[in-house]
């Protein structure tokens, strides 16, 4: 059975202190959510035990805990003390980031340079593992850039033994972004996929420019997610 949880980042303008932080979780318990994704950033200065309590009394599972992968270098243990104490079996471990796979050779994206992410990438797995938790992967459309050999970055991921310890978690709307399909996704993370998150964007009314367009937050399928198929 499905079970719908409220990703605290779209609500970060309320979430400036704990006891704001707290009243925004009652609203979304209020608003019939079953869950949260945490955000680390939005935890910083507040009481663990505290939050955990609160959670548990409003009935909130916590789905996950995002933080950015760079955490995962300078503050792993720190990381995994987080999730024990919030209850969260799964650690949200962000994204692979440019710094990972562009450079090292001519011609944009290297192949080579994704070595260092796959090596940091096992560290962070085997201290997971060796610690009962899950690392989950937040996929965007950027994973979706192909490499020399053709493959797109998520490939190299999904299939990498430093990673098949990996968990996902797909963003309907960056996979539109990249101009890939669900089904194209999905059937290659069955059975590692928990978590998925649903957004859409709509660009706004007569504000369309060459360059780039801008766009603002709408309800699922009123955007640019395709909701037909």
């Amino acid at each position: 059975m499905s079970r719908f949880a409220a990703q605290l980042n779209t609500v970060r303008a309320y979430c400036v202190d704990q006891k704001s932080l707290f009243q925004a979780l009652k609203k979304i318990k209020e608003l019939g959510y079953d869950g949260v994704e945490l955000e680390s950033a939005l935890l910083k200065g507040v009481d663990r035990q505290a939050l955990a309590a609160w959670l548990k009394e409003l009935k909130l599972e916590v789905c996950s805990i995002r933080s950015p992968f760079v955490r995962t270098v300078y503050g792993l243990e720190d990381m995994m003390a987080e999730a024990k104490a919030l209850d969260s079996e799964r650690v949200g471990i962000g994204t692979v980031t440019a710094s990972y796979f562009f450079g090292g050779l001519p011609g944009g994206p290297s192949s080579f340079t994704m070595a260092n992410y796959m090596n940091q990438a096992k560290v962070a797995c085997d201290a997971f593992r060796g610690n009962g938790l899950k690392p989950l992967y937040s996929l965007r459309d950027h994973e979706f850039i192909r490499l020399n050999d053709g493959r797109w970055i998520f490939e190299h991921i999904l299939e990498g033994e430093e990673t098949a310890d990996y968990l996902w978690e797909a963003d309907i709307l960056s996979l539109t972004r990249a101009g890939v399909t669900a089904e194209q996704v999905f059937d290659r993370l069955a059975g590692r996929m928990p978590v998925c998150r649903l957004a859409d964007q709509k660009i706004r009314e007569n504000e369309a420019y060459f360059f780039f367009t801008n766009r603002e937050v709408c309800p699922l399928g009123e955007g640019l997610v395709d909701l037909s198929y």
